[in-house]
């Protein structure tokens, strides 16, 4: 059984999904992309981070919620100089798809609430 939102597979038995709730299917529809398209998605910032443990630490609470993030870094390779020229001082700014910007919030509050 698969959820076709989430795409994750469950044993038999299961009927919906745990983290979405959708009703389990027995298959998956056919990729209708090409191999190696990506789809179109809109990245927006979630939060600055001053080190990168604080930005391993956000990044595994919004992946335990199911939500995809990545981190954009103001650290050149190699050379450790800073990048953000005209603002604060950070490490990077952790960055989530447009439509998960306010679960993503939800979990930034749990997040320095804790």
């Amino acid at each position: 059984m698969f959820c076709p939102n989430c795409l994750y597979e469950y044993k038999e038995g299961v009927t919906n999904c745990e983290d979405c709730g959708a009703e389990l299917v027995p298959e998956l529809p056919p990729d209708d992309e090409e191999e190696g398209d990506l789809p179109d998605i809109e990245v927006v910032e979630l939060a600055e981070v001053e080190s990168d443990v604080e930005a391993e630490a956000l990044r595994s609470m919004l992946t335990d919620s199911g939500i995809h993030s990545f981190m954009r870094s103001n650290i050149l390779p190699h050379s450790n100089i800073n990048l953000s020229f005209f603002r604060k001082k950070s490490y990077g700014t952790i960055m989530v798809n447009k439509e998960d910007l306010e679960k993503a919030m939800e979990v930034l509050e749990d997040f320095w609430n804790s």
